[in-house]
């Protein structure tokens, strides 16, 4: 339908309405004797007005600015106007259907002009840098398979959307997202195969077991095994030379990386973050990771660079304690002490 036949259809919605409802508030007004003139007045009083709020929320509406005044007006008018067509419907005894055929138009008048509000206010909003929330389009599927996860999801979009608000569209990202964030995006979502093949390209010199750990940090979940498959190598051999002490480090050797440390840092990256500190130090703690350096820099990569690390230390202290004290009962559970 073009602009002149929508517009053709609004103005015959319009003087129907305006005619049908004019006509029974006229009635009505007769009916409680009121002369003529003063009908007449009521019948411009009702229509004219709401017909003025139906202007007025629609300049508001196409200019951005919020029409919630004029909506509110145009409905209190069609409210009296549809209780006023039922009591003429009632008076001549038509019924519901009498009832339906007087108050029906301005309904419709109402619901039309509503619908025809959204498209220039959302243009009108879209110019000004304004991002209204959308619902993320899971699918049927996700939300029958994995309704949580999916409520997680439409949360935390929810949550971005209202911290970042009234900002220019793209401005929070550059403040929020580092370049391995994005990186670690662009990597979790890309087949595993072609992420090794990738890596070892910018890092030929590196042995499977360290690519692999290189890639767990980005999001790409494989071990050693997995990249010397894809690059069609064998896995590097290991060799250990004892020192004089009984631990097999010698005295310069640094201290062994836990892997634990890179697979929750990639889990809780690339997964559903805690909402705070004692949530995400709780997870690490859970996980057996109580190193204070570790649980410190893989919670501010969680959280952000503003997270506070004096309240991650005595939060973990706080944490391993609780574990702590929970232990002996749950010991004792376990071996039938409590049922």
């Amino acid at each position: 339908m073009n602009r002149n036949a929508w517009r053709a259809a609004i103005g015959v919605v319009s003087i129907a309405a305006i005619a049908t409802t004019g006509w029974s508030l006229y009635a009505v007004a007769r009916h409680y004797d009121a002369p003529k003139g003063i009908a007449g007045a009521a019948v411009a009083v009702f229509d004219g007005a709401a017909y003025a709020c139906l202007h007025l929320a629609s300049e508001a509406s196409a200019a951005g600015r919020s029409a919630v005044g004029a909506r509110l007006s145009a409905l209190a008018m069609a409210a009296v106007s549809v209780y006023l067509n039922v009591t003429h419907a009632d008076l001549i005894g038509g019924g519901l259907a009498a009832a339906l055929l007087f108050s029906v138009p301005t309904l419709a008048l109402l619901a039309v002009s509503e619908l025809s509000w959204a498209g220039p206010r959302a243009e009108a909003r879209a110019k000004l840098g304004e991002r209204p929330f959308r619902l993320p389009a899971f699918g049927g599927w996700a939300w029958l398979l994995a309704p949580v996860r999916a409520g997680r999801g439409v949360k935390a979009r929810a949550v971005d959307h209202i911290e970042h608000a009234g900002q220019p569209p793209g401005q929070h990202l550059d403040k929020s997202w580092t370049a391995t964030d994005r990186l670690r995006e662009h990597f979790s979502t890309m087949d595993p195969a072609e992420a090794i093949r990738i890596a070892h390209e910018s890092q030929p010199a590196l042995p499977p077991a360290e690519l692999a750990a290189l890639l767990v940090t980005y999001g790409v979940i494989v071990d050693a095994v997995q990249v010397a498959l894809v690059l069609h190598q064998a896995p590097a051999k290991v060799t250990v030379e004892r020192g004089p002490d009984s631990s097999g480090q010698g005295p310069d050797s640094p201290p062994p990386v836990d892997p634990r440390i890179a697979l929750a840092r990639a889990d809780m990256l690339s997964g559903q973050r805690p909402e705070g500190i004692t949530e995400a130090v709780r997870e690490l703690v859970k996980r057996g990771i109580k190193d204070k350096a570790a649980v410190v820099s893989i919670t501010r990569d969680v959280l952000g660079p503003d997270t506070n690390p004096d309240s991650v230390r005595r939060t973990l202290t706080r944490e391993i304690e609780r574990a702590a004290d929970a232990a002996p009962a749950e010991e004792e559970r376990r071996e039938g002490f409590y049922p």
